[in-house]
């Protein structure tokens, strides 16, 4: 099975040997114009500031990429987590400006509550970006969510941007940004945003048809940055504050009393501070500096007083870290350049679960990067190497062993990309990631085991692009072969009670894929019309134990066909978006039987907006039209046909 995958993945790449036998011929003022190029590009890129409508949420930005499955428990405030090529979301990095968003106690991240405001671009690396002044942990993950900040244009003032959008679900969602020049060479930007939603939406279950209760969020959000630029450097400090108070609807579950109110809520309050420097010191030598401080509160209630079926918790969780990054980039001649990256991180869990051990990790990643780079041919390798000691207090004898604390692991990587022709580009990547368990894998009272070792994963990919284009049209064709195996998987194991779980690895996954995408762009006079047709094959087969009944079946999540077809036109100030999303049946668990079968799905949005004025525009997101009934998640219903009206001023 492993063979005849490594066959497909060399079939499809075979056209990259033929570089090794192309001569140079380029000249040294072209070398030095394309030597601070990417060896890879993005597999998917946005440039928000571009859009004619712009989601509110990143995870909207990132559900139609290719490869990528969006974990959506349903309505405003529910979580969503990424998932890139079957690789699971502990292994996909989210930096923002190159500082990971991280939480060493589960390593979810919740897409949800970052927003679009101020974000210029969101692109996703498979395997991971290669250009210089990286951080160590930009090297490390498996795949890697790129979200850069717009930097403020020169004023010669002030600008203020109003922003408010209202719909279904009593969704109201206003936002306000303020940029000034405090100076030449230094700009203020500051914002806020509040979302309120009671996230009620009716849905059919079984014979009768329901409403979702205890969806409800009220968040709010804060941030202040400082951008700086002086003629060799250029540095930004953000503040970051982020709280929450939202309830948890639960899965919808048929027992014998009917179904379950759920009472769950979790409060949270999160901040954190980062900024980063970097200074050209000449022609041939750079560094990049970055920190990062956050402080993160959880409060977790289950309110037994309005559901007694509900276990009885009371749960509050403070989680710190801190994080400094400093990187070194040489170039030693025209075409080739080194790079040394060092991260040093610290983190602390501090909770009242009983028998919670407070465990205390300090993490040092390091990475050492080489590059040479022609007009036509640009390749890079590195060595990632990442080590992490955890400590830990046992105050209600928790009985964990101190052994096997140090955890470590060596992650080499090689990166490729050839130009043989003006309308085509290849590039390919081979990589070894991993990732350390989390807090929760290890020491939660319920789940942990100490001797865990780190998730391996082996990945193979290429990039063939094809583009054509004449004065009116642009078209572009990408195909995207992969091979990834995962080893010493994570999985969770019930014992006696199902509120109480083991941790073992146990796992091995082979994933074979295939990502396509097709786009078309025609101009003429003030009309644009552009189509973006996109298709993601996944097979990933859980190959654990050959005796296992599972051996052979897909994993949970992971439909074996999805894809999306968008169509926009625009026309002096009007614009016209239609999105449709499609995805074949999966399974939520790795028995792949009736029981655990989610149907496949289709939904169609439509996004019209209007630019009434240089400074003022009006949009209206039509979502589910058909109002298709759905679930991305088994037991979590998806919202019907929703609305939301959106109007920004500018001034």
């Amino acid at each position: 099975m492993l063979r005849w995958r490594l066959t497909f993945f060399l079939i499809v790449s075979a056209p990259l040997c033929i570089f090794a036998q192309e001569a140079d011929t380029l000249k040294a003022a072209q070398i030095s114009s394309i030597i601070t190029l990417p060896v890879v590009r993005p597999s998917e890129s946005v440039r928000l500031s571009s859009q004619v409508t712009v989601p509110t949420q990143v995870a909207d930005v990132l559900r139609n990429f290719t490869g990528v499955q969006v974990k959506d428990y349903g309505g405003v405030g529910g979580l969503k987590t990424i998932n890139v090529r079957s690789l699971g979301s502990e292994h996909v990095g989210i930096f923002l400006d190159g500082i990971q968003i991280d939480n060493a106690q589960n390593m979810q991240v919740d897409l949800g509550r970052f927003s679009t405001d101020g974000i210029e671009t969101v692109s996703l690396f498979n395997g991971q970006k290669t250009h210089r002044l990286q951080t160590a942990k930009e090297y490390a993950s498996g795949a890697a969510v790129h979200l850069n900040t717009e930097r403020p244009r020169p004023l010669n003032g002030s600008e203020v941007m109003l922003k408010l959008r209202a719909g279904s679900f009593v969704t109201i969602n206003p936002s306000i940004r303020w940029d000034k020049d405090l100076s030449s060479s230094i700009t203020l930007r500051t914002s806020g945003e509040f979302l309120t939603s009671n996230g009620k939406y009716k849905y059919p279950c079984i014979d009768t048809t329901l409403v979702r209760e205890n969806g409800d969020i009220k968040s709010l959000r804060l941030e202040a940055q400082l951008f700086g630029h002086l003629k060799d450097s250029d540095w930004q400090v953000r503040a970051y504050s982020y709280g929450s108070e939202r309830g948890f609807p639960g899965p919808v579950i048929r027992r014998a009393m009917g179904f379950p109110f759920s009472a769950e809520r979790q409060a949270d309050q999160d901040i954190f501070v980062q900024g980063s420097w970097t200074q050209d010191w000449s022609k041939q030598y750079s560094t990049a500096l970055r920190f990062k401080y956050s402080n993160n509160y959880t409060h977790y209630n289950t309110h037994p007083e309005k559901n007694p079926m509900a276990m009885p918790y009371d749960l509050h969780y403070r989680q710190q870290s801190g994080y400094a990054s400093l990187a070194h980039s040489y170039i030693i001649a025209s075409p080739w350049s080194v790079d040394l990256s060092t991260d040093v991180q610290y983190n602390t869990l501090v909770s009242d679960v009983g028998q919670f051990v407070t465990p205390h990790r300090t993490s040092f990643t390091g990475a050492l990067s080489s590059r040479i780079a022609w007009e036509k041919f640009r390749a890079a390798a590195h060595l990632v190497y990442m080590g992490a000691w955890d400590t830990f207090d046992t105050p209600n004898a928790g009985g964990w062993s101190r052994d096997n604390r140090y955890r470590d692991a060596w992650m080499p990587s090689v990166s490729l990309f050839w130009n043989p022709f003006k309308w085509v580009e290849v590039d390919a990547y081979v990589k070894r990631s991993y990732r350390l368990p989390s807090f929760n894998d290890l020491y939660y009272s319920q789940m942990g085991n100490s001797s865990l070792a780190p998730e391996l994963a082996f990945q193979f990919g290429s990039d063939f692009r094809f583009s054509f284009n004449s004065k009116v049209w642009q078209a572009e064709l990408r195909l995207s072969p992969y091979y990834n195996r995962v080893t010493d998987k994570i999985v969770a194991i019930p014992t006696s009670s199902q509120f109480r779980w083991t941790m073992l690895n146990i796992g091995t996954v082979d994933v074979t894929g295939l990502d396509a995408k097709a786009s078309f762009l025609y101009h003429i006079n003030e009309l644009n019309l552009s189509a973006t047709f996109r298709y993601s094959f996944q097979q990933a087969l859980d190959h654990s134990d050959p005796e296992s009944q599972t051996y052979g079946n897909q994993i949970p999540y992971i439909p074996l066909h999805s894809g999306s077809l968008a169509f926009q036109a625009q026309w002096r100030k009007f614009s016209f978006i239609w999105d449709t999303t499609l995805t074949s049946g999966k399974w939520s668990r790795t028995a792949n039987i009736p029981d655990y079968y989610i149907e496949p799905w289709s939904i169609s949005d439509a996004i019209i907006t209007c630019s009434v004025l240089p400074s003022l525009s009006v949009g209206l997101n039509l979502n589910n039209i058909f109002n298709t009934h759905y679930q991305i998640v088994q037991g979590y219903p998806m919202p019907g046909f929703n609305a939301l009206l959106t109007v920004d001023y500018k001034f």
